[in-house]
């Protein structure tokens, strides 16, 4: 009986620990998980809100990546506008810069949850079909 209930009581602890380290879909803003882990790339771009997709926008190779935020992000729903971790806004239009990398979609549940997969992969419209992924504790730099 004892065995039994320390493997409940590991279990609900467990399930507790790893749900408190996921991300969620918040408006157009998909949050990542949290992790400790990340890429070496820099993923960059203007910010384009359209509907139920926030894309960052490369110029010069006219190309837009559906975006998974840093864990902490939201939408602002009455600025319109994203929230980063650090209260910082961003807005329709500016520019950003972080730490990250891009992903397809047979790598992007490791990145986000369920609904945030479904939502990114829903707003693809990149010939190569991915994503782009600010890694969790990303400073994101922010130029209007």
């Amino acid at each position: 009986m004892r065995r039994s209930l320390s493997l409940v009581v590991a279990t609900v602890a467990a399930f507790f620990l790893l749900s408190g380290c996921s991300g969620s879909v918040d408006g157009p803003v998909i949050e990542g998980n949290r992790s400790s882990g990340g890429s070496d790339a820099e993923v960059f771009g203007f910010v384009v809100v359209e509907g139920d997709c926030i894309y960052l926008r490369q110029d010069g190779i006219n190309t837009r990546y559906p975006v998974v935020w840093p864990y902490g992000t939201s939408w602002d729903r009455a600025e319109s506008a994203i929230k980063l971790p650090d209260g910082s806004l961003v807005f329709d239009g500016d520019q950003v810069y972080g730490g990250g990398g891009y992903s397809k979609e047979g790598n992007l549940d490791q990145y986000a949850v369920a609904e945030g997969v479904e939502l990114a992969l829903r707003c693809v419209d990149n010939q190569y079909g991915e994503i782009a992924v600010f890694n969790s504790g990303a400073d994101i730099d922010v130029t209007p």
